[in-house]
């Protein structure tokens, strides 16, 4: 058929030639779904190697003084959280979001409307070394974080997120807690 063409018309326009072929060998189709990859929830905690008085004189303060709870949580340091995740190549992904939400809350229930409610440090690192977090920032009581999205590009290989943030354990958490829930949802070709 190509031939007889050539032979009638004695050139090939190509862009015709282009549909024509599409005609007789259609291009295969490419179907992709949404998938959720990953997702972790964890509470943040005091950092265990820091003297045992001063998250003892954090609590106190914190209970006598909630909404200036703050000025006591400023004195300690926190727990680093290391989380891995996959992007599987054979998945042939066109993009990886990173979803994370942080929740604090202190004594009583009570929500000062305004103010710092606590403190987040997140590193999202690709499988390259690449860094794609935000970094150290403070979260207020009137702009929280749910399900914020960090679109990172689809690079294949295991990826390593570390976050820490303010918030404490066990009887402490009645005081102030905070803590985290986070997703990766990218796609996959099928």
């Amino acid at each position: 058929m190509v031939a007889a063409l050539f032979m009638t018309v004695g050139c090939i326009d190509i862009p015709a030639m282009n549909g024509l072929i599409d005609r007789i060998v259609p291009e295969e189709s490419r179907s992709y779904h949404d998938i959720e990859v990953w997702s972790v929830e964890g509470d943040f905690a005091p950092d265990p190697d820091q003297d045992d008085g001063t998250v003892m004189k954090a609590i106190e303060d914190m209970l006598k003084h909630p909404l200036q709870f703050q000025q006591a949580a400023q004195n300690l340091s926190w727990k680093k959280y290391e989380h891995t995740f996959v992007i599987e190549s054979e998945w042939n992904a066109r993009f990886v979001m990173l979803l994370l939400s942080v929740n604090y809350d202190i004594a009583g229930g009570s929500d000062p409307g305004e103010g710092p409610a606590g403190t987040l440090d997140i590193s999202i690192r690709d499988p390259n070394g690449g860094e794609h977090g935000e970094g150290y920032e403070m979260v207020t009581w009137n702009n929280g974080i749910s399900e914020r999205p960090y679109l990172l590009p689809p690079i294949y290989g295991i990826w390593t997120v570390v976050i820490s943030g303010s918030g404490l354990e066990g009887m402490g958490s009645i005081a102030y807690s905070g803590d985290y829930a986070m997703k990766v949802e990218s796609e996959r070709l099928f």
